[in-house]
């Protein structure tokens, strides 16, 4: 006699357990049954794992985003509070400072990724090689052009060094509005240039935005009545006479107001907090060179988009080497230095003549001390101890942001940096942060943060898609051939999502 089977742990179909009591001779019976069963645990399993995968993918975006907001925010105000320092010497800093400094950062943040790749994925493919520019490791597709990597920093670049001398001029809470409008020119960019289709809440967002830039300088531009200042004035030169028993604190009071009392754009505060007067005429030009500035970071936004997505780029690889770039492209670009753009004291006095002795002295108020009598704010507080806090910042921020490019898009990334600027404001008003040119977010600038936090809302209501309809967000394991050369988008005409015909590895795809 044969003794009985032991009943199994788990439960089954009733189709199964019947086939499963039939004689233990029947070997076909056998068979179905454990087929039956491997399938059965098998969907088990498939059910549990897109769960656990689901949960990990849906918190991986809210993560990054948070860390990148607040990264960023810290980052942009203590770059404006070394840039008040030295106002005079803001082109040498973002040429010639930045760069390689970003870059060693990098450098140890690139090794770190390679240590964990080879010893907590243990993958030992990972090496020294994963360093070179030709590295097979740079996308799924191979090895990279590096004429691609070039671009990145030339338009990062490109962005810092314009930016660099109207920054003094400008308030933190004002360069926030300001800077939200590279959403516009990056959404305007992104649909000319890589086929990205928009919704209606999407242009409501950036509507949104536009109007938040309005209502932040809306008061200062209108300034208060023409008679309060002249009043103001009347009795500033009033209490001028000494004769009069008018106390200290009051002639003081009414000096500040008066100061303060000005129609159009905000007085210019240096690092000190000292009210300086800039002719109008150059606080426009600089607010004009300032929004300029703003288009090649949303050409490069839009250039990153299409290359991360098109060979799924390496993104620690790609930002190690457009680091790399980087830093060439300072040194090349640092003849802009020569240009006689305006500066608080008077007008950008460097020329290729005296470069050694500007760049000696860019060292020396860099490290705390005026290197002539006529540059007061160098010794106001340490510009290197302020910098090294935003290098650390900065490293962190352009490699989240790269990320969120490449899971997302260009264009979603600009309007998440909505929030980094609206928390530097909010930091902006404090010494602690700013140091001493800090100063309190008025009535109408509240609004506008309120305003470009909405917008993120309501931009974020719909996903971008391409001229197909389909969502542009996420990656692709091995390349998104939509933004290959061969049709719109780079849609190829046999829809293949996973292969090209005419360009199978990254060297086949061109440049732009």
């Amino acid at each position: 006699p044969v003794s009985p089977r032991p009943r199994l742990a788990f439960p089954v179909s009733s189709r199964a357990w019947s086939l499963e009591n039939r004689p233990a001779g029947d070997m076909s019976h056998r068979v179905l049954v454990d087929e039956e069963m491997s399938e059965a645990s098998t969907r088990d399993e498939l059910d549990k794992t897109p769960a656990k995968t689901d949960w990990k993918e849906a918190l991986l975006v809210p993560v990054v985003f948070v860390a990148f907001v607040v990264i960023r925010a810290m980052d942009r105000i203590f770059l404006y509070r070394v840039q008040k320092i030295m106002a005079d010497y803001t082109a040498v800093l973002m040429s010639i400072y930045w760069p390689p400094m970003v870059q060693v950062m990098c450098a140890f943040v690139s090794l770190g990724y390679v240590w964990r790749k080879r010893s907590v994925t243990k993958d030992p493919s990972y090496g020294l090689g994963w360093f070179s520019p030709w590295s097979a490791k740079a996308s799924s597709q191979g090895a990279v052009p590096q004429l691609w990597i070039a671009q990145f920093a030339f338009w990062d670049q490109l962005n810092a060094v314009l930016s660099a001398p109207p920054s003094p001029f400008i308030p933190m809470v004002l360069q926030t509005p300001l800077n939200n409008m590279v959403v516009f020119w990056t959404g305007l960019i992104a649909y000319f240039y890589l086929h990205t289709r928009f919704k209606q809440v999407h242009y409501a967002g950036i509507c949104l935005i536009l109007c938040s830039c309005l209502v932040g300088v809306l008061v200062e531009l209108q300034g208060p009545a023409a008679k309060i200042c002249d009043g103001l004035d009347t009795a500033q030169e009033t209490l001028t006479n000494p004769a009069l028993p008018v106390q200290e604190a009051t002639r003081w009071l009414v000096g500040n107001a008066s100061d303060e009392c000005t129609s159009g754009l905000p007085p210019y505060k240096d690092s000190n907090g000292q009210v300086i007067y800039i002719p109008l005429g150059t606080l426009v030009l600089m607010y004009g060179l300032y929004i300029i500035a703003v288009v090649p970071s949303a050409f490069s936004n839009c250039y990153k988009q299409k290359k991360l997505k098109q060979v799924n780029l390496d993104v620690m690889w790609s930002f190690f080497w457009s680091g790399m770039w980087q830093v060439l492209w300072g040194v090349l670009l640092y003849p802009l230095n020569w240009v006689p753009w305006p500066t608080p004291t008077g007008h950008n006095e460097a020329t290729p003549a005296h470069m050694g002795q500007d760049l000696k002295d860019s060292w020396t108020c860099f490290m705390g001390t005026n290197p002539k009598p006529s540059i007061t704010t160098c010794d106001s507080e340490p510009a290197y101890l302020w910098f090294a806090a935003y290098l650390l910042f900065n490293v962190f921020f352009n490699l989240f942001f790269l990320w969120l490019i490449k899971r997302l898009s260009g264009t979603w990334a600009s309007i998440g940096s909505i929030l980094c600027g609206n928390l530097c404001g909010f930091f902006s008003q404090y010494e602690i942060f700013a140091g001493k040119s800090a100063a309190a977010l008025t009535m109408e600038q509240w609004m506008a943060l309120v305003l470009s936090s909405i917008a993120m809302w309501v931009y974020n209501i719909e996903d971008e898609t391409d001229i197909n309809g389909k969502s542009v967000y996420g990656e692709k394991e091995r390349g998104d051939h939509r933004y290959d050369s061969a049709g719109p988008l780079g849609l190829e005409p046999d829809a293949d999502e996973y292969a090209s015909d005419d360009e199978p590895t990254a060297q086949d795809h061109t440049v732009m």
